[in-house]
């Protein structure tokens, strides 16, 4: 082969090889372009997917009116949809026009902030109860608006998060937050999902507390007497299906009138407001304590044999003993008395013989000094 012949074939195979250099640059672009489609693709599918579970959010949120649950189902579409950490709802507290943290995807969170309240303006939560629009922060460390005070007192850390006003007839009754976002960070396309989502939560909390009203006592708030009547008819006959135990317990001020006559009626409200409360305190979420009438009180206790029962009065009964009401320069002391009856071990023929087992109870232990507490088997 002569020199000229190898110089062309040399300047061909240059040529052949640039022209496959430039398929190899093309064919990148397009696998590039290709896995960016891909990737815009998966965003939109996820984006559909989260469009569509907020399609369902409204029946989920609002298909309770029990308002510890409707706070629950909040959260934890918040924390769903918006892939967080955690999340919080604040709510305001008209009395001292304060926010204070009324549920949060943390237990152990919420039990330290059950007590702080922010006032209107004091950090995200608050400014965004000021003046209604929602805020988003990816940089809580570095961004003026964030204060680390419930971080402080919950031994929390907050990176990034999105606070959204609680929004009913133009009314903000609170804010609820998506706090650190678990893969990268917080979007607008976020912000719009939370918004979404607190505009049913608003109306479902709205509702709840409407609910809450029509079925509480305005003073103790303790259930009203109609109510308990409902859901003792539903545990007596839940009792009789699943053959459980239920203890129905009366319970009585001793030596009310008294108060009212030495002290006046804005102390006995007092007192039985503070008994009242040791009640709720001392009950399990499972009990319906219920305000009878006057300063008579009711406790359904599914579940809850006659010894458990006992145990259970007893234990709250010395609480209540111990319970001091200040009253101007004056301290009352008040105490109860309690008499209950239970299912199986004793055999009331329908509810209203029941109502009268514990009825009966109660009287005994007013008429054998007050301050006791009576099981109706022990003295028939």
């Amino acid at each position: 082969m002569s020199l000229h012949e190898k110089n062309d074939q040399i300047k061909y195979l240059e040529r052949e090889n640039q022209l496959l250099e430039e398929k190899n640059r093309n064919l990148e672009k397009l696998l590039g372009d290709y896995e960016v489609l891909l990737g815009e693709y998966d965003h939109v599918i996820e984006k559909n997917r989260r469009l569509s579970d907020l399609i369902e959010i409204n029946t989920i949120i609002t298909n309770s009116l029990e308002k510890k649950e409707v706070l629950n189902r909040i959260l934890f579409q918040v924390k769903r949809l918006l892939n967080c950490q955690t999340c919080s709802i604040l709510l305001v507290d008209q009395e001292i026009n304060k926010l204070g943290f009324a549920f949060l995807g943390n237990e152990d969170e919420g039990e330290a902030l059950k007590d702080t309240k922010l006032s209107m303006g004091e950090g995200v939560a608050g400014t965004v109860w000021a003046n209604g629009i929602p805020i988003i922060i990816n940089d809580a460390a570095n961004d003026p608006r964030f204060s680390n005070r419930a971080d402080k007192q919950a031994k929390s850390s907050t990176s990034s998060l999105i606070a959204v006003p609680l929004i009913v007839n133009g009314e903000i009754i609170g804010v609820v937050e998506s706090i650190n976002k678990n893969e990268g960070e917080f979007t607008g396309f976020d912000v719009q999902v939370l918004q979404f989502i607190s505009t049913q939560s608003a109306i479902a909390i709205k509702n709840a507390d409407l609910y809450t009203m029509a079925i509480r006592d305005g003073l103790t708030r303790l259930y009203i007497r109609k109510y308990y009547r409902e859901r003792l008819y539903e545990e007596w006959q839940r009792s009789k299906r699943n053959k459980s135990s239920l203890t129905l317990a009366m319970l009585d001020i001793d030596h009310f009138k008294n108060i009212n006559d030495t002290y006046g009626h804005q102390a006995g409200d007092l007192v039985l407001k503070g008994l009242a409360d040791v009640l709720q305190k001392n009950c399990r979420s499972v009990d319906i304590p219920c305000r009878y009438g006057g300063e008579e009180f009711a406790i359904i206790l599914p579940e809850t044999s006659h010894e458990h029962a006992y145990m259970f009065l007893e234990r709250m009964r010395k609480v209540m003993e111990s319970c001091r009401i200040d009253y101007h320069d004056k301290t009352i002391q008040a105490t109860m008395s309690m008499g209950y009856a239970t299912i199986p071990e004793l055999e009331p023929g329908d509810i209203e013989a029941f109502m009268e087992m514990a009825d009966k109870a109660l009287y005994h232990s007013k008429k054998t000094g007050r301050n006791r507490t009576t099981y109706y088997g022990d003295i028939i």
